[in-house]
C-alpha cells in the first residue's frame, strides 16, 4: 500500500479560514438583511464605513463555499485523471469514489440522527422532527451538492485525461462564462418579477459550485506546470489585487449608501468578486512554501480542517437554536452601547469564531472515536 501523500498545510489552513468566514457570514446574515431594508434599530450599521464592513462579511459566505469546492477540485480531478492515465477501471474509480462519499454522507447521517434524537427525547429543536424534511434536505443543500460533485469527479478526470490540455481548459472556461451569464440573466429576471425565478437561482447556485470545482482543477494545472517562484508571485499578486478591488468596491457602495447593490453583489450565484477571490485564495495557498514548520501546529491544522463538513452539518442543524441568540445579542448591543456599530461587529466576529472552533473540536473528537 502506498503511503498517503503529505498534506499541503497552507491549503488545510485555508479551509479553516473559510470555516471562520462562513461562521461570521451566518452570524451577520440577518443583521445585514435588516440593515439593508432600513430597520431603525440597525441604523448605526447602515452608515459608512460599517455598512462596508458588513458588505464584505456578506461576501464571505459565497467565498467560503466556493473555496471548499475549489480545493476539492484541485485534488480530486487531478487524482482521477492520473488514475485513468494509469489504467484504472470504472470499478476501481467507483470504489475510490464510494470511500470519499462515505466520508461525506456518514458524518451527515450521524449528526442528523443525533439532532433528531435530541429533539425527540431531550429538548425540541424547531423544525427537526420526523414529520418535517427541510432540515435534512435543502437545509443541508451544501452537503448534498458537494457529495454529488465528488461523485462526478471520475467523469471530470476522464474528460481531462482524454482531451488535450487546451481543449479541456477552453471547455471549462467557456462553461464557466456561460454559467455566470445565465446566472446574471436569471437574477435580473427574478428582480423584475418579484422573485418568481428565485428557485432557479438556487439551482444555478449549485451549478456555480460545480464550476468552482472545475476551476479548482485548472488551478492545479497552473501550479503543476509553473515555476514555483513565478507561481508564488502570481498567487500573492492575484490575492492582493482582488482583495483591494473587493475592499474598494464595498467601500464605495458604503460611502454612497447603495446597500441594495451591496446585497446583490454577494448573492452566491452571481458574485463574480467572491468567485475570483476564492480562486486567488486557493492559488495563494497552493503556492506557499511547503515547509511544515512546527509539526504539532501542522497536526492541529490538519485535524481541525478534516472536521469542516461536520462543522457545516452541525451549524445547519442547530441554526434554529443559536441564530436567535446571536441575533438578539447583536441587536441589544446596537441599542445599548457607546460606539454600538463597531462593538457589534467585533462581538459578532469573536462569537462566530469561538462557535466555529467549538464545532470543529466536537467533530474532530467524533472522528477520532470513530477511527
Amino acid at each position: 500500500m502506498q503511503p498517503k501523500a503529505a498534506r499541503n498545510i497552507s491549503i488545510e489552513a485555508l479551509r479553516l479560514v473559510a470555516v471562520a468566514g462562513i461562521a461570521v457570514f451566518h452570524t451577520f446574515q440577518w443583521t445585514f438583511q435588516a440593515t439593508c431594508v432600513g430597520l431603525p434599530e440597525y441604523a448605526p450599521l447602515a452608515a459608512f464605513p460599517h455598512s462596508g464592513v458588513l458588505g464584505f462579511i456578506n461576501l464571505l459566505g459565497c467565498w467560503a463555499n466556493e473555496v471548499f469546492f475549489m480545493i476539492s477540485g484541485y485534488f480530486l480531478i487531478a487524482s482521477a485523471a492520473r488514475a485513468w492515465d494509469g489504467g484504472a477501471t470504472w470499478k476501481s474509480q467507483m470504489q475510490r469514489t464510494a470511500q470519499r462519499l462515505g466520508k461525506v454522507v456518514m458524518p451527515a447521517a450521524f449528526y442528523c440522527v443525533v439532532a433528531l434524537s435530541w429533539s425527540t427525547v431531550v429538548s425540541p429543536i424547531p423544525d427537526v422532527t420526523l414529520s418535517t424534511h427541510y432540515w435534512y434536505t435543502l437545509g443541508l443543500e451544501f452537503i448534498w451538492v458537494y457529495a454529488a460533485t465528488v461523485f462526478m469527479a471520475p467523469w471530470f478526470g476522464l474528460a481531462k485525461s482524454r482531451l488535450s490540455q487546451k481543449s479541456y481548459t477552453t471547455t471549462v472556461i467557456a462553461v464557466g462564462i456561460l454559467a455566470f451569464v445565465v446566472n446574471g440573466y436569471i437574477a435580473a429576471m427574478s428582480t423584475t418579477s418579484a422573485g418568481e425565478f428565485s428557485w432557479l437561482q438556487k439551482l444555478m447556485s449549485a451549478a456555480t459550485y460545480v464550476i468552482a470545482f472545475l476551476i479548482g482543477g485548472l488551478l492545479r494545472d497552473v501550479t503543476d506546470v509553473m515555476d514555483s517562484d513565478r507561481a508564488g508571485a502570481l498567487g500573492m499578486r492575484s490575492l492582493a489585487a482582488i482583495l483591494a478591488l473587493a475592499t474598494i468596491l464595498e467601500g464605495a457602495l458604503s460611502f454612497t449608501g447603495n446597500l441594495t447593490a451591496m446585497a446583490a453583489l454577494s448573492y452566491k450565484s452571481t458574485s463574480l468578486i467572491s468567485f475570483a477571490l476564492a480562486a486567488a485564495s486557493l492559488l495563494f495557498a497552493a503556492t506557499r512554501r511547503r515547509a511544515l514548520g512546527n509539526p504539532r501546529n501542522a497536526g492541529v491544522i490538519v485535524t481541525l480542517s478534516t472536521a469542516t463538513l461536520g462543522f457545516y452539518v452541525m451549524q445547519s442543524l442547530t441554526s434554529s437554536l443559536w441564530r436567535p441568540v446571536f441575533n438578539t445579542l447583536l441587536a441589544n448591543i446596537l441599542v445599548s452601547q457607546n460606539s454600538p456599530a463597531a462593538i457589534c461587529i467585533v462581538t459578532g466576529t469573536v462569537i462566530s469564531i469561538v462557535f466555529a472552533l467549538a464545532l470543529l473540536i466536537i467533530d474532530a473528537a467524533r472522528s477520532l472515536i470513530a477511527r
